[in-house]
């Protein structure tokens, strides 16, 4: 266990991805991994950022939304405990170039999706990287982004939820004194100091008029909470991350209004559905070619890949997770998704010719984003194996006829979109 789990992590450990990789008699044939981009500043303008709290945010190196140089040698690092995990596996060689031939890379057209597709290809073969492929910069790719895109009823049920208008959450009572300790922070209020809104320059974040953001309170400091923790792993001064009111143990406890956010806005049945089917049916796709061993209409990537790689956002991890009912608990939280998480579906082969797939979840610790640590099988990022409902009583796996039954369930046919690039 890592040093930074909880105390429930330590007394119920997860099933490490790492101690179990090693199938008795089986063999790794393909991964698809679903990852989020790296460190990036807010994608808000300073002036928006700005409105909220009584002090200036901290400036960034690059524009809003960009992925830093810290992001990408981040990247680099887990691309490179990719190459050493998945050699251990048996497949890739532990070194050279042969393997850059089976490895399909695929993002979404934001530079900072780009840029960390291109930093974890490089940390994956140092010197002869796969090429990234993408549709035209600007493009909304609907792999990564409902709505965009033809799908095969524009009129099916799915089109009745609006992404644009649904409310992303209900606040009510739960998680108001996590919003009001939000509040304290932006407007720069010692515990003891009189902190009320009229007493600041600041939009607050409770009692706001409707009409100043889209977002309710919950979502606003879901917002800010995801800004901190950018803060902070990026490795900002002690002062600057949350203007020095912000500490590992109390972004901890922010987080879990992200987490909250998160899943209403992406991981309830009907969002999800909406959000994740189109991505949830082109991995299950792609899987299925690694099985049948002859092109699959819809898959990524060409019939012979070992490794597909997807570099999208949290939302997409958020959304395809909640599909699929998968939760974890890593670094002491539930369900985070912070910079560079990787979702991946591992397709085995036993020696018997049947096939199996396991899910597992791996991020990099707040300590290890913050302080730049080099990750190693012996040094690991946190990981977990996760399991899928409907799949037996095997704890590891999932046997395939029952996860291709699974995954095509929960599918929204009438939110995917069949023309997916290759």
């Amino acid at each position: 266990m890592l040093a930074s789990a909880s105390l429930v992590e330590a007394q119920n450990p997860p099933r490490n991805s790492l101690a179990s990789q090693n199938k008795s008699g089986a063999h790794l044939r393909l991964v698809v991994i679903l990852s989020r981009h790296g460190v990036r500043p807010p994608t808000w303008t300073q002036e928006r950022l700005n409105a909220y709290s009584a002090m200036p945010w901290p400036m960034w190196s690059v524009p809003p939304g960009y992925l830093t140089p810290h992001g990408s040698e981040l990247l680099k690092r887990f691309g490179s405990f990719d190459r050493e995990f998945y050699s251990a596996s048996g497949l890739f060689p532990a070194s050279g170039c042969p393997a850059t031939d089976g490895t399909r890379v695929w993002a979404d057209t934001d530079q900072r999706t780009m840029e960390s597709a291109r930093a974890l290809a490089e940390g994956l073969f140092p010197g002869c990287p796969p090429a990234v492929h993408s549709l035209a910069a600007g493009e909304r790719d609907p792999l990564f982004h409902p709505g965009s895109g033809r799908s095969q009823a524009e009129d099916g049920p799915s089109k009745k939820i609006s992404l644009e208008t649904a409310p992303a959450s209900q606040n009510g009572s739960q998680g108001d004194e996590l919003i009001a300790e939000m509040q304290h922070v932006l407007m720069g209020c010692l515990p003891e100091a009189d902190c009320r809104p009229e007493h600041s320059p600041a939009i607050p974040l409770l009692g706001a008029p409707a009409t100043v953001d889209a977002r309710d309170p919950m979502g606003l400091a879901a917002s800010f909470a995801e800004d901190f923790l950018l803060e902070y792993v990026e490795g900002m001064p002690d002062d600057q991350v949350g203007w020095g009111k912000v500490d590992e143990h109390q972004l901890i406890k922010f987080l879990e209004l992200h987490s909250r956010n998160s899943d209403l806005a992406h991981r309830t049945p009907e969002r999800a559905r909406l959000e994740a089917s189109n991505l949830l049916f082109h991995i299950t796709r792609t899987l299925e070619q690694g099985v049948e061993k002859r092109t699959v209409e819809d898959a990524v990537g060409p019939v012979d890949s070992k490794m597909v790689l997807l570099v999208g956002h949290d939302t997409n991890i958020e959304g395809v997770a909640g599909l699929l009912g998968l939760h974890w608990t890593l670094d002491g939280r539930k369900d985070d998704t912070p910079p560079g998480t990787e979702l991946a579906f591992q397709l085995w082969q036993s020696e018997r010719g049947a096939y199996t797939v396991r899910v597992t979840v791996a991020m990099q610790t707040l300590t290890q984003m913050r302080e730049l640590h080099e990750l190693t099988l012996a040094a690991p990022p946190a990981n977990q194996v996760v399991t899928l409902t409907g799949c037996g009583t095997d704890a590891d796996s999932c046997r395939w006829n029952d996860f291709l039954r699974t995954a095509d369930a929960v599918v929204d046919r009438n939110s995917v979109f069949t023309e997916q690039p290759n």
